[in-house]
């Protein structure tokens, strides 16, 4: 009898899958943003990981298809709820009740790597729990083997005029990604943020609960607060908008200069204010820079702020 090669009979089934896809939007034809957009959430949770990376980077993409990819840090399709309690459960090897005696079924969000839902704590407290899609890691690790080999042939397709490094941003995602996939590794920057920023009162940090927390499930305190571009609600409440920029600025430019560790994912959605305090959430991404490139980012401040053209050079 023939033996089937399992691995190699899914990535074909895959690949199969990925060419469906571009032949169904005409790829050959060219990509609007729109399009590219439609393309990704097609594709599945790597891709749409792909392109929100790739809405960070103008210096890769025009600007236009960086906005239009910005829509992609919205609502991802949920994990169904029957599934969420089987992870649960199976990462506690124990019933869900014991471990959170209440759980939304409704998720408060969900995106390409995991999805969150409120949860009230043996305690009576509330917090939220971020569950990882299920074999995730497996599933982006394949995808990226297929985007490397597909490298040379997007490098073909262009987007208003310009060639695009498709490679490098693939290699960056999967940096992240798998940075972003260690849950115990983002508890551990988000209690290194606090630490960091304990002596500044406007700047808060959700706490971990440590005990629970796992590789694949993080389980930390409830924000209550308002989204940061809800500026209509901030004002309403008496909040000077200008203050909150100024203070979320200065804190973002300390991160980088003083701390040399901050936050590689700052939209509006992962920065919230909540009684007086901006508060910090989603710190599966985060950039981190040596003593010599936090020395040469402040020579290069001081360049500008001095206009002194020689010393930037």
């Amino acid at each position: 009898m023939k033996k089937s090669n399992q691995p190699n009979d899914t990535t074909s089934v895959r690949l199969k899958e990925i060419l469906t896809v571009l032949k169904r939007h005409s790829i050959i034809h060219g990509v609007t943003p729109e399009k590219l957009r439609f393309i990704l959430e097609d594709l599945g949770p790597t891709y749409v990981k792909l392109g929100q990376i790739m809405s960070m980077r103008s210096d890769v993409l025009p600007q236009n298809y960086c906005d239009e990819l910005t829509k992609l840090r919205a609502e991802v399709k949920p994990i169904p709820f029957t599934e969420v309690v089987e992870l649960i459960e199976e990462e506690y090897k124990r019933p869900i009740q014991e471990v959170f005696p209440t759980i939304e079924e409704k998720p408060l969000g969900s995106a390409s790597i995991a999805q969150v839902h409120m949860v009230t704590l043996q305690s009576g407290k509330k917090a939220v729990v971020k569950i990882q899609r299920p074999h995730i890691k497996d599933i982006m690790a394949q995808d990226i083997s297929l985007m490397r080999k597909a490298a040379k042939v997007l490098q073909k397709i262009e987007i208003s005029g310009d060639a695009i490094d498709f490679l490098s941003v693939v290699e960056e995602m999967w940096v992240i990604s798998q940075q972003e996939m260690d849950f115990l590794m983002e508890a551990r920057n988000c209690r290194e943020f606090s630490q960091l920023n304990e002596h500044i009162r406007y700047i808060a940090f959700p706490q971990i609960e440590m005990p629970l927390t796992t590789s694949k499930i993080l389980v930390m305190e409830y924000i209550e607060g308002i989204q940061i571009d809800e500026i209509s609600q901030l004002k309403e409440l008496g909040y000077d908008m200008n203050e909150i920029g100024l203070k979320l600025a200065e804190n973002y430019v300390k991160q980088i200069l003083d701390d040399g560790f901050f936050h590689g994912d700052p939209h509006p959605g992962n920065v919230w204010i909540r009684d007086g305090q901006i508060v910090w959430l989603d710190m599966g991404m985060v950039g981190k820079l040596s003593n010599r490139d936090k020395e040469l980012f402040k020579s290069a401040v001081k360049a500008v702020y001095s206009q002194d053209v020689f010393e930037l050079q």
